[in-house]
């Protein structure tokens, strides 16, 4: 008998089987075979096919030649066929149903249970695709980076020591690479990442739109949610699982699903490994089933953290954090598919305006928390202690819930107690110097222990790190042995929950003195307004420690004073023009020496909130002629000493904006003092009026030298000074520098935490603001008595 070509993938489903059955032993085969075959055997001490025959046969990378005699007793040993024929044409009957409409009722049914999801507090499923992004993913798995906390900060405690706090980001310089990507290049991948990832989110795509150009056959992907193995009586059986999928819809398709897998055509999706009670069955079935069907592709997702199991055959990975387009697409999808796209941009400015609520925009699950925040208030700053509390609550409890999760292990303490603990950690970590971010191990087990340490129940502070870790993705491994809280905003939040817990008079008193200036404590103080059910006194004690700051100052004291004469003088007393005045006064010497070196952009940042605030309660003061008059002629000599080349500073943004300086400054001198000529004659500033007229008449020419320049601002200057109590150069020593620029912070942040949502009598929010940057003798009495 001649010898006849092997096709291809009966070749292949052959070797699969030699291995399955017989671990690739040409001995155990042939013994097989020969007592199989027993009656053909001529001479009993002959082999029915030579071991020669066997290890040529299988060990040939190609498809060999075989005698169609010998096929037939392999087909019938190996794969249960009466001959290589019959296999053949089995074959071919699974290529044609493939082809057709076979899989028809499967396709629908992977449809149905993967083209749509639905999210927390949504009222209707979403299209799959109306919401996935495409995200990357790293091999360089965070929580086993050696690092060091000190490469971790790479130098950022210079930051944390000086006034401008930097807020801080330990993602590293880790290669990014397409998920989608990493799915076609790896038969077999294991997907981590935190809660809210987006794991099933992609798995569920993937299903649907899993890239057949990629491979030779069409793939078949089996979408398995693992927590749904177990809902009935926890027995479970991984391969009838998978076989289940065709069973449901397509009657006895048992043994063609077989013939799929052992040809490799599935792409087995494994879902939520965290979801389901540790179980090394689990494991075992999992290696089981990729050792038994090994041509076909799998990819498992699970939490960070939350398995320590090594499959050996997987190529692990870990889901990066989004970065600004992911941010931008989900936004554009999100809105799109809720209808009201018109609202994503505004989204997006609101979210690059706040930068404590753009640190969760790092994964789906946040993202939907802000997005359905958004839909409600259009603004993130009104309450952002709710939204933290909403994400907190989501990653503790609505999250699993929503899924019909319970997690085995779990960490038996109620949701407070463990916003307790957190608690703890977070302030602990605030208050240490300097303010502390990262723990390592050790430290955040004796913190455990020391807060369990009441409990009656056995403690194992690793282990529950470890859960907290996989369950809630609140605090994370930064790098091996070294953890954070997921993003500072959360540390922030509960920090603030601590406060707020531990509010004795004493307590609040000795933290608003001691941390009030410190800019890691800035969103815990704005959160405790917001938190607190009557935030008088808190906001009493504030205003109290700002003007604390400068009481005891001469200089500023002086400063305060000369401001508000200047304010009341032009009938504008109010604490939003003061501001104004000293914003402005940075860049233009209307009292302090330009020299000065300060955060200059703070000023301005503070004008601008108690503006808005004023205009939000239509308490706006108007602009009186001498005001603009001010305000003109301070901007004229600041253009003027530019002319000179007296002094080149950089004015700042808000200054540019408000004095309307322009790059021509022969047409804005020019049109500026005409401006200022008209003011002074409405305030009747009489004696004034007629010295403008002969300044006008006194303006340089164009090819003026600087020396002239130099000489017209001096005159001008020298007006100021006596005709309007303003463009002083008074050098301040560099205490009172540092005392004024801690001073404006606080004024800021005082005025930030009066904007936002909190319940405190309307007459004090008006006493405040209107008694800011007054001298220190100024001030209602009541308002400082705490």
């Amino acid at each position: 008998m001649a010898a006849i070509q092997v096709d291809p993938d009966i070749f292949q489903i052959l070797r699969q089987a030699y291995s399955e059955k017989f671990g690739s032993s040409p001995t155990s085969l042939i013994n097989r075979l020969n007592h199989v075959f027993k009656e053909e055997l001529v001479n009993e001490s002959e082999n029915l096919i030579a071991d020669r025959t066997i290890r040529a046969f299988f060990n040939s990378s190609v498809p060999p030649k075989m005698q169609e005699k010998n096929l037939n007793y392999l087909c019938s040993v190996l794969l249960d066929q009466e001959s290589y024929r019959e296999a053949l044409r089995q074959l071919i009957n699974i290529k044609s149903d493939l082809e057709g409409d076979w899989l028809d009722p499967y396709w629908k049914h992977l449809d149905r249970k993967c083209r749509t999801m639905r999210v927390l507090d949504m009222n209707e499923p979403i299209l799959i695709e109306s919401i996935y992004v495409k995200f990357n993913i790293m091999k360089n798995i965070q929580g086993r980076r050696m690092q060091t906390i000190q490469s971790l900060l790479n130098d950022s405690e210079i930051e944390l020591n000086n006034e401008t706090y930097k807020r801080l980001s330990f993602s590293g310089n880790e290669m990014h690479m397409p998920v989608l990507e990493a799915a076609i290049q790896y038969r077999k991948l294991m997907i981590l990442g935190k809660p809210g990832a987006g794991k099933t989110t992609f798995l569920k795509y993937l299903a649907i739109h899993f890239p057949i150009e990629e491979s030779k056959e069409k793939i078949i992907p089996v979408f398995i949610p693992l927590r749904d193995m177990f809902d009935y009586d926890g027995k479970f059986n991984l391969l009838d699982a998978v076989i289940q999928e065709f069973t449901n819809c397509i009657p006895n398709s048992e043994n063609t699903v077989l013939k799929l897998l052992q040809r490799g055509r599935c792409l087995i999706l494994l879902d939520g490994l965290d979801e389901i009670k540790v179980d090394n069955n689990i494991y075992r079935q999992i290696d089981q089933l990729t050792e038994q069907f090994p041509d076909n592709r799998f990819i498992i997702t699970c939490r960070s953290a939350a398995c320590d199991y090594v499959f050996n055959t997987f190529t692990e990975v870990e889901i990066a954090d989004f970065e600004r387009e992911e941010i931008e697409t989900f936004a554009r999808n999100w809105f799109q598919a809720r209808g009201e796209q018109n609202i994503c941009d505004r989204f997006l400015e609101k979210l690059e305006e706040n930068q404590q609520v753009k640190e969760l925009a790092t994964n789906p699950l946040l993202l939907t928390i802000l997005s359905l925040t958004f839909e409600d208030n259009y603004d993130f700053s009104s309450n952002r202690y709710g939204l933290y509390a909403d994400a907190v609550d989501t990653l503790l409890r609505r999250w699993d819930a929503s899924r019909r999760i319970e997690r085995q292990p779990n960490i038996h303490l109620s949701r407070q107690r463990k916003i307790n603990m957190f608690s703890e950690i977070a302030y602990e970590g605030l208050s240490h110097k300097p303010p502390k971010f990262l723990w390592q191990q050790w430290e955040l087990q004796d913190q455990i222990a020391k807060f369990l340490e009441n409990f009656n129940f056995e403690i194992d502070t690793q282990e529950i790190l470890k859960l907290i870790e996989a369950n809630y993705g609140l605090l994370i491994q930064q790098a091996k042995g070294i953890y954070s809280f997921s993003h500072l905003t959360f540390q922030e939040y509960f920090a603030a929950e601590y406060i707020v817990e531990n509010r004795k008079p004493e307590f609040f008193k000795a933290f608003v003195q001691q941390n009030f200036l410190g800019r890691q404590w800035r969103e815990v103080f704005i959160l405790i307004i917001e938190r607190l059910s009557n935030a008088d006194e808190f906001l009493k004690l504030m205003f109290k420690c700002i003007n604390d700051i400068v009481k005891n100052s001469q200089e500023l004291q002086s400063m305060l004073k000369w401001l508000h004469k200047i304010t009341t003088d032009a009938n504008i007393s109010s604490s939003a023009w003061r501001a104004y005045y000293l914003a402005i006064d940075l860049d233009v010497e209307l009292y302090i020496s330009t020299d000065i070196q300060i955060e200059r952009s703070l000023f301005g940042k503070l004008a601008t909130e108690l503006r808005n605030y004023n205009k939000n309660y239509k308490q706006l003061t108007p602009p009186q002629p001498k005001a603009l008059l001010i305000s003109r002629l301070v901007a004229i000599h600041a253009l003027a000493t530019d002319r000179a080349d007296v002094k080149h500073l950089q004015k700042t943004d808000f200054t540019r904006h408000r004095l309307e300086l322009s790059d021509d400054l022969d047409i804005d001198i020019n049109k500026k003092l005409s401006f200022a000529i008209e003011k002074a004659k409405e305030a009747k500033i009489t004696d004034l009026v007629g010295k403008l007229i002969d300044l006008q008449s006194r303006h340089p020419a164009s090819d003026a030298s600087s020396s002239e320049w130099k000489k017209w601002a001096e005159y001008l200057q020298q007006l100021l000074v006596n005709h309007l109590n303003v463009g002083y150069s008074i050098a301040l020593p560099a205490d009172d520098v540092k005392a004024l620029e801690q001073y404006i912070y606080a004024n800021y942040l005082l005025i930030e935490c009066i904007s936002g949502e909190n319940n405190s009598s309307r007459s004090l929010r008006d006493a405040i603001i209107d008694n800011l940057l007054l001298p220190q003798d100024e001030i209602p009495t009541d308002l400082l008595s705490i």
